[in-house]
């Protein structure tokens, strides 16, 4: 029954899928260890209600109540999961595990710091090399998604202020598409923009149709969206008040060693000051995570609507769009990543 850990969603996969299902509609379990066999094999196939049948006959023993806690973890059914998580925490054999997986529930639930700390405590009391190793694994992962949803309260408080301050130094004729050309500026006053990028950009922009079909200001061909003559003039006046935007709200920036990200919008050059380089950077990280939000809305087969903070379906899509959003902090080192929230929130 051999797995790989998947090190976004922390989940086992198992290496031979279509193997471990054949051998698992082969079996006909009678005894305890046979019934622990095919739930964690019907688990690991996510033949979730097959899982916890399988469960609920083998012994009722610690190990068998944490299996069963992990089934309903995996099944959404997350109060379930965690009062039988916390019972087990202090368990002399079993404590290590039941916060590993106590930790995997909060991490499914988005709760990353709380994810955190019982992997952490799962590393404190694992010796076993492997285990540890997947302990170590959890924290990183927990850590970076963390990083990502922090990082995300702190880019919105810093873009849009720059978008504000920018419009007093407008002047001019203004077009009819500010709001949408404003974001574009920095990319399409240099050259063209793929289409598909820009739609991204204002995916929820009832006018970008209007825009992009006005031919004063944008041109669409073969799947690239041009600014005209006259609309680069206007770009260009949006990227310098950015810069000056920048400036004035951002007087004295720390170094922050921003994360690049694959984004379109990693090509955009406002201007050549620190602020200017920095405004582009944290931008092309909020459009990174904007994208990831609208794949987790996507995946779930649902459009973005408002739910409540603690609706289920939403708790699930907030966790995927961080873990996704989470691949730029990845690489950084848990020092660099605090070190980098630490000076976001300094601007």
């Amino acid at each position: 029954m051999k797995y790989r850990i998947d090190p976004e969603t922390l989940r086992e996969v198992p290496e031979d899928p279509e193997g471990l299902t054949a051998w698992l509609d082969r079996q006909r379990p009678t005894t305890h260890a046979e019934w622990t066999e095919v739930g964690q094999a019907a688990r690991l196939l996510h033949r979730l209600d097959e899982a916890e049948h399988a469960f609920r006959q083998a012994d009722d023993t610690p190990a068998t109540r944490l299996r069963l806690a992990h089934v309903h973890q995996w099944q959404g059914r997350f109060a379930e999961a965690d009062e039988a998580f916390a019972e087990l925490l202090t368990h002399p054999a079993l404590g290590h595990f039941a916060h590993q997986h106590a930790g995997k529930s909060r991490y499914d639930q988005g709760d990353w710091r709380a994810a955190e700390r019982h992997f952490q405590t799962a590393l404190d009391l694992r010796e076993d090399p492997e285990l540890r190793a997947s302990s170590e694994l959890a924290l990183d992962a927990a850590n970076a998604c963390a990083t990502a949803a922090e990082a995300a309260v702190e880019l919105h408080r810093l873009i849009p202020p720059v978008h504000r301050q920018s419009a007093r130094y407008l002047h001019g004729e203004r077009p009819p598409h500010v709001p949408i050309l404003g974001d574009l500026a920095s990319v399409l006053a240099h050259g063209p923009m793929p289409l598909q990028a820009v739609k991204d950009v204002h995916r929820y922009n009832p006018h970008l149709e209007g825009a992009l079909a006005d031919p004063d200001w944008l041109v669409v061909e073969n799947g690239q969206v041009t600014a005209t003559a006259r609309c680069r003039a206007f770009l260009e006046m949006v990227n310098e008040a950015h810069t000056r935007a920048a400036a004035d709200l951002w007087p004295a920036p720390p170094d922050i060693a921003v994360p690049p990200v694959d984004h379109p919008m990693s090509a955009a050059h406002t201007g050549d000051t620190r602020q200017a380089r920095l405004f582009d950077q944290l931008r092309a990280l909020r459009h990174h995570r904007a994208d990831a939000h609208a794949a987790a809305w996507a995946e779930a087969g649902l459009e973005v609507r408002d739910m409540p903070e603690d609706d289920p379906v939403r708790r699930r899509i907030e966790a995927s769009t961080d873990r996704d959003a989470a691949r730029p902090y990845r690489p950084l080192s848990r020092g660099d990543r605090a070190e980098l929230l630490i000076r976001l929130k300094s601007l």
